[in-house]
């Protein structure tokens, strides 16, 4: 549906902020688990990227809107901010502990671990 709907907005930047909402609603009332809320927010993030002026608006009616509905499992884009922070200071963290072991870490070790996502891993 975020594909189909990106796809409708691409020139109406106020229609793809009513979609985006109204799909992340969605998310809340099928009642989707934490973990795949998170993770079709992601999905859906990515694909209907709003512009600037809109992502505060955006983040403002999603806030109101979990509030009301008493959901705080997406704590919006400081939540998923936040983690890919975490991912990035122990992706550099490794890099650091790589290099003081081994002095010179290859570039392709460095790309393999900036292309993991998954701090578990």
């Amino acid at each position: 549906m975020a594909y189909l709907q990106s796809k409708k907005t691409k020139k109406n930047s106020r229609a793809r902020l009513e979609s985006k909402l109204n799909l992340v609603k969605l998310l809340y009332q099928r009642g989707y688990s934490k973990e795949m809320v998170i993770q079709l927010f992601r999905l859906i993030d990515w694909l209907m990227i709003l512009p600037e002026e809109l992502k505060q608006q955006f983040k403002t009616e999603l806030n109101t809107y979990q509030e009301e509905k008493k959901m705080r499992y997406v704590t919006s884009i400081e939540e998923i901010g936040r983690e890919e922070g975490s991912i990035q200071a122990t992706r550099e963290s490794v890099i650091e502990v790589l290099e003081t072991r081994f002095d010179n870490v290859p570039e392709t070790i460095t790309n393999t671990l900036n292309q993991i996502n998954d701090i578990q891993r």
